[in-house]
C-alpha cells in the first residue's frame, strides 16, 4: 500500500478524505424476476382475453383464489385474502378487528407511517407504545400500561424481518380482550419457535409491494385463522359479487351491498406473486446467511453492534438494523460515521429517523378529515411529545443505522467482507473524522 493511502495515524486513508473506496462489489438487483415469472405475466395475459378472472378480481376467481390458498398453506393459517396494498390490509384487518371511530389503537412509533394512518383511517386514535432496545418491535410492558377502556386493538409490526416477542404480546392482549394484528410488511417468511408470523396472532397484514422481500409490484394480504374474522374481512376489503360466495354468517350477508372498499388486487399481481412464492424461502435463507455472515464480523468493530437475534427467531433481514455507539468512539457523531461510510460504498441508512408521534400530522392533530379529527372523538385529551417513548427517540436520534439487504438474495461473500472492511477502515479512523467534521 502505497504511502498516500495511510492516514497520518498510520491508518489506511478513508475514502472521505482521498482515499480509496473499499466495496466494490454490487447485490444483485431487486428486484428479481426469473424466466418463470415473467412467462406466468405472459400466460396471465394471453388468457385475458378469454377469461376475465385474469383482468380483474371483481368476483375472485382462478388466479385470486389461487395464490390466497398457496399464500395461507405458506403462512400455516386458515385463511388468506388478498389485498392492493399492505396498507389496505392494515385497514381491512383493523375494521375486522371491530376498531370504530373513537377506539383506540396501540401501536409503535418505530415504523412506517403507513402503518399508523389505517388507524387513523378507521376515525381511531393511534397511542404509541415504546419498542423493545434489542428487537426494536413493540414492548409488552409498554403496552399494557397504555391500555385505557377505550382500547379495542394493539398493532405489533416485525420491523426489518426480525419478530417481537409474540407470546408476551398475545398474553396482554388476551388478558384485556383485545384484537392483536400482526404488520409483517418486512418479515413475510419470518419464523417465530417455528410458527410463521401472520399466524401468531389474531390477523396478519402483509405487502407484496416494490421493496418487499415477496414482490409483485403492489398487493397484499390479510391472514387469519378465524372464520369469523375471515368473513369480515371479505366484507370490509372485496367486492359485493365476491362477497356472496363466502361469507356465509346471516347477521354479516345482510350487509352485502356496494358500499365496501375496493381493495381487491389486481389478477396479475396474484399470478406472479404465485410464481415467486416458492422462491421465497430460499431468498430468506441466503439474506440471512449473508447478513450473520456480516454480523459476525462486526462483533469486533467499536462503535457499532450488530443485529440482535432474540431466542427462537428466525430474522430474514429485510433490511439489516444496526446500533451506533458514540462513546466507543469518541463522541463522534453518527452523521459523520454514516458519511464516511457512505463514501466508502456502503449504503448505510437512518429508516425512521423520526418516532411517528413527532411527525406534524400528529403534533398538530391534522390528518384529511378535519375538525381536528378522529382525536375530536377521544373521550380523554391525547397528546404527543418528547418523552412519550424514550427508548425510540433515543434510537432515532442517537443510534440508528440499517443497511438495505433486499438484493442479498445470492451469495454475496465478497460484498459482505468488503463492508465489514469499510466499517473497520472508518471505525479505525476516529482522529481524522473528528478533526473534519
Amino acid at each position: 500500500m502505497t504511502t498516500a493511502a495511510k492516514s497520518p495515524g498510520g491508518a489506511e486513508r478513508l475514502a472521505l478524505l482521498g482515499g480509496p473506496k473499499t466495496v466494490t462489489a454490487e447485490a444483485p438487483k431487486w428486484p428479481r424476476f426469473l424466466p418463470g415469472d415473467i412467462e406466468a405475466g405472459k400466460r396471465a395475459l394471453e388468457k385475458a382475453g378469454e377469461d376475465s378472472t385474469y383482468v380483474s378480481g371483481w368476483f375472485g376467481g382462478e388466479p385470486i383464489e389461487a395464490v390466497e390458498r398457496d399464500f395461507a398453506e405458506y403462512i400455516g393459517v386458515e385463511h388468506a385474502v388478498t389485498s392492493n396494498s399492505g396498507t389496505s390490509a392494515i385497514h381491512v384487518a383493523l375494521m375486522a378487528a371491530g376498531v370504530k371511530a373513537g377506539d383506540e389503537v396501540i401501536v409503535t412509533p418505530y415504523t412506517y407511517g403507513q402503518t399508523v394512518s389505517p388507524i387513523l383511517q378507521c376515525f381511531a386514535i393511534p397511542v404509541f407504545a415504546d419498542i423493545e432496545p434489542d428487537t426494536f418491535n413493540l414492548d409488552a410492558d409498554a403496552v399494557e400500561a397504555r391500555i385505557t377502556g377505550r382500547t379495542r386493538a394493539i398493532l405489533v409490526v416485525h420491523m426489518f424481518g426480525g419478530p417481537a416477542r409474540m407470546e408476551r404480546l398475545m398474553e396482554v392482549a388476551k388478558r384485556h380482550g383485545v384484537a392483536l394484528i400482526e404488520d409483517c410488511a418486512q418479515a413475510a417468511g419470518t419464523r417465530y419457535h417455528g410458527r410463521r408470523v401472520g399466524s401468531l396472532a389474531h390477523l396478519g397484514a402483509f405487502s407484496v409491494g416494490d421493496g418487499k422481500n415477496l414482490t409483485a409490484g403492489e398487493g397484499g394480504f390479510v391472514t387469519t385463522d378465524d372464520r369469523n374474522l375471515f368473513e369480515q374481512v371479505m366484507l370490509y376489503g372485496q367486492h359485493y359479487a365476491r362477497q356472496g360466495n363466502h361469507i356465509e354468517t346471516e347477521a354479516l350477508r345482510r350487509w352485502i351491498d356496494s358500499y365496501g372498499y375496493t381493495y381487491r388486487m389486481t389478477p396479475l399481481s396474484a399470478v406472479i406473486t404465485r410464481s415467486q412464492l416458492p422462491q421465497l424461502e430460499g431468498m430468506n435463507q441466503m439474506r440471512r446467511r449473508n447478513a450473520l455472515h456480516l454480523c459476525n464480523q462486526l462483533e469486533a468493530v467499536r462503535g457499532v453492534e450488530p443485529t440482535t437475534i432474540i431466542d427462537g427467531a428466525e430474522h430474514i433481514f429485510h433490511f439489516m438494523p444496526l446500533t451506533y455507539r458514540a462513546e466507543e468512539l469518541d463522541g463522534l457523531s453518527r452523521r459523520t460515521f454514516m458519511e464516511a461510510l457512505r463514501a466508502e460504498g456502503v449504503g448505510i441508512s437512518a429508516y425512521v429517523q423520526e418516532p411517528i408521534y413527532m411527525k406534524p400530522r400528529y403534533q398538530e392533530k391534522e390528518y384529511f378529515f378535519g375538525s381536528n379529527m378522529p382525536w375530536s372523538l377521544a373521550d380523554r385529551q391525547i397528546s404527543y411529545g418528547t418523552g412519550d417513548c424514550p427508548v425510540t427517540e433515543r434510537r432515532c436520534a442517537e443510534e440508528e443505522m440499517n443497511l438495505g439487504s433486499s438484493g442479498w438474495y445470492e451469495d454475496c461473500t465478497e460484498l459482505m467482507d468488503q463492508i465489514a472492511a469499510a466499517f473497520r477502515k472508518v471505525a479505525g479512523n476516529v482522529e481524522a473524522l473528528k478533526a473534519i467534521s
